[in-house]
């Protein structure tokens, strides 16, 4: 693969964090090429340091060692300014809990990217909402989050994080306050972005029916990268491991 096709790289990522004595590895060098159009997600257990290896792919923690790349280019060695362009402009996030600003409507969260990038008003609201009726809320515009379901915050979640048009969005369990309903909505929401658009789209996740709709899956372990599977594999795995369910019970 041409490295004009690779979005995001890091090499040799580790993360230590250090409490008195006791010294943690939360990574413990991770190699990775994301490619630009692909849907990645990345499962792991509880403490398998793939948070932590989201952090550091969305600039929002520096590594202790190793570096990470954003089309060839080292994140860490840009200059403040520049890092703060770089989330704001590049980079689309959605996280678990929303962080939706309480006090202020659908369509302000939304544009709030925007007026940082010093967008005018006219041009910031008209956006928005354009972007929120595509994200089926255009009728919620000046609703605020505590009026609205789970999945419609997600959703503004998700609007917000296209605000700038970025090219990577990152997710950190997007279904995870979800239920299995409003959940596969806002996969499918994310995929249709995926392949309409061509954005980058890269999960933090426990949820089954995302990686279903991921065109890799990254295995993290104890800190490290323990394998990585296509969508064809995982499927393959899946549908053997069904077979052998059904087995089991013919055989009682």
């Amino acid at each position: 693969m041409k490295a004009a096709d690779i979005i995001i790289k890091t090499e040799n990522v580790k993360k230590r964090y250090k409490t008195g004595d006791e010294v943690l590895w939360a990574l413990k060098g991770i190699d990775l090429e994301i490619p630009r159009g692909e849907f990645l997600s990345i499962m792991g257990p509880s403490g398998s340091g793939k948070s932590t290896f989201f952090n550091q792919i969305g600039a929002l923690d520096v590594p202790t060692e190793g570096r990470v790349l954003f089309e060839g280019q080292s994140v860490f060695d840009m200059s403040e300014s520049q890092q703060a362009w770089f989330r704001c402009n590049r980079i689309g996030y959605i996280f678990q809990t929303f962080n939706l600003v309480q006090v202020m409507s659908a369509l302000q969260n939304v544009v709030l990217p925007m007026v940082f990038q010093g967008t005018p008003k006219e041009e910031a609201d008209r956006r928005g909402t354009a972007i929120l009726e595509r994200v089926g809320l255009g009728h919620r515009l000046h609703n605020k989050p505590f009026e609205l379901s789970g999945g419609q915050q997600q959703r503004i979640a998700v609007a917000r994080a296209l605000a700038n048009t970025p090219s990577v969005i990152l997710a950190d369990e997007p279904t995870g306050n979800l239920d299995t309903k409003t959940g596969s909505e806002i996969i499918e929401l994310l995929k249709e972005l995926n392949a309409r658009d061509g954005v980058t789209v890269v999960c933090s996740t426990h949820d089954p029916k995302m990686l279903r709709s991921s065109d890799r899956i990254c295995w993290m372990l104890d800190g490290r990268l323990d394998k990585i599977s296509s969508q064809a594999e995982f499927s393959l795995a899946a549908m053997k491991q069904d077979e052998q369910g059904r087995g089991r019970g013919t055989s009682r």
